[in-house]
């Protein structure tokens, strides 16, 4: 169950809010990071551990998929493996590149860097705006993963 739909983790988000728990107080409940939580949120199924997507589940009265559901949803899974696994792990720290995509959470601005588009070939340079590429945390040396911010740390890639 370590990989649940972005449906799913949206309606956990709903029921947070709607009860009025900040990602931070619930993250504090349950024993995680915030920065976990704030992925979860935002659709990413793999940033909790079973045992915390259950008490989430449990806490919020949202019933977990069936594993029908889950077989109905396992092409999309591959696939998504399929790309993260293939996805490059150098991204533009140059915050102003097209390559890395602005959204806002909570009134704070984070830019999620599109490696893909940033490093094409597993080169040195963007491959958009020409800048030395980041293969690391800024905060803390970390290896980069999808996303925004280093579940590590909690800092984000890049500085908006």
């Amino acid at each position: 169950m370590t990989n649940l739909s972005p449906e799913f983790c949206f309606k956990i988000k709903e029921a947070r809010r709607a009860a009025k728990i900040s990602q931070g107080e619930l993250a504090s409940e349950l024993g995680c990071k915030q920065s976990a939580i704030s992925m979860f949120e935002q659709g990413d199924g793999t940033k909790l551990n079973d045992d915390v997507i259950g008490r989430l589940s449990k806490k919020f009265g949202i019933p977990l998929p069936s594993n029908e559901e889950e077989d109905a949803a396992e092409p999309a899974r591959i696939v998504a493996e399929g790309k993260r696994a293939a996805a490059h792990t150098g991204y533009c720290p140059n915050a102003s590149c097209p390559s890395n995509r602005r959204y806002e959470v909570e009134g704070r601005v984070f830019a999620r860097p599109d490696r893909e588009e940033a490093d094409p070939a597993g080169g040195r340079y963007c491959a958009v705006c020409g800048e030395v590429l980041e293969r690391r945390c800024p905060g803390c040396g970390a290896a980069v993963h999808d996303g925004a911010v280093c579940s590590f740390c909690g800092e984000p890639y890049i500085i908006v």
